[in-house]
């Protein structure tokens, strides 16, 4: 292809050893080794005046980070396929997110490109967590073929850049009004305020004791992800629910005419018998 490659040399193994708490090794290798080779990966970029980082992660890749998180860390994420970089000047896309494991294995054997063998030393000590997660969605694999289509569906929007912030908000918030009121009591319930669902309780995806922003030149990052969060809620929070339509209200039955279109074209059974409907009628 004609491309210029570079060779970066840095014995972050050795660095490891001193780069923990006063001193001391690292209390995770495999984690700092990530972080230099991004950091050294981000310089090289910067240096040769390139503003996009390709990197080479696949679907099997995501899907078991995306299982350690949720096991160990308590929260929905896994790599992103396109975001830029905190200092803004560096965006890194993942353009194989899509592609199995197996399918890059054998595009590399049939057009007999190098092969680098594993000589990390960590990696010689097992188990280690993420083989151990490759093991378990290989099994889940053997008894449904079709996993990795429905993770790779499943996780479309858990890759965009704006997940993470948007998630994180929601958690804070719900995490925030779940704590007790300090002096042992629970928080007085009242009825509902400008801004949140009660007096006190901000609304969701708002930090607990921000209020909602005057207008949105003013407001911080913090309420501009709350903002965006409700917006995309209110757009979708309906799909897969029937509306309401304006003359249910009044007793007025349901016009499956008046009814968005449903696109699957499913139909349900009120009572077992041969009466079907369309089952976005039973979707209250």
């Amino acid at each position: 292809l004609g491309l210029k490659y570079h060779y970066i040399r840095d014995d972050i193994v050795q660095r490891a050893s001193t780069a923990g708490k006063d001193g001391s090794t690292v209390s995770s290798l495999c984690a700092f080794c990530a972080r230099m080779k991004r950091g050294n990966l981000y310089t090289c970029a910067r240096e040769n005046n390139c503003n996009k980082l390709v990197l080479a992660q696949h679907l099997d890749d995501c899907a078991e980070s995306f299982l350690m998180s949720v096991m160990h860390n308590g929260f929905i994420r896994t790599m992103k396929a396109n975001y830029r970089i905190n200092a803004g000047d560096v965006s890194v896309i993942r353009p194989l997110v899509y592609c199995r494991e197996s399918l890059m294995t054998e595009f590399a054997k049939a057009q007999n490109l190098p092969v680098i063998n594993e000589n990390c030393p960590a990696c010689f000590e097992e188990p280690k967590e993420r083989a151990r997660v490759k093991k378990l969605l290989s099994r889940e694999e053997t008894l449904y073929p079709n996993l990795y289509d429905h993770v790779r569906r499943a996780l479309i929007p858990v890759m965009h850049d704006d997940s993470t912030s948007i998630m994180r908000s929601y958690l804070e918030s719900t995490v925030a009004k779940s704590r007790k009121v300090p002096g042992g009591g629970k928080k007085s319930r009242g009825k509902a305020g400008p801004g949140g669902d009660e007096k006190g309780a901000p609304a969701p995806g708002v930090a607990a004791g921000t209020p909602p922003p005057s207008s949105l030149g003013s407001a911080t990052e913090e309420e501009l992800v709350a903002e965006l969060a409700r917006r995309r809620a209110a757009k979708y929070k309906l799909s897969g629910a029937m509306r309401r339509l304006p003359d249910q209200g009044n007793g007025g039955g349901t016009n499956g005419a008046d009814l968005p279109e449903d696109a699957t074209g499913q139909m349900c059974s009120l009572n077992g018998g041969d009466g079907m409907i369309p089952c976005r009628e039973l979707m209250e």
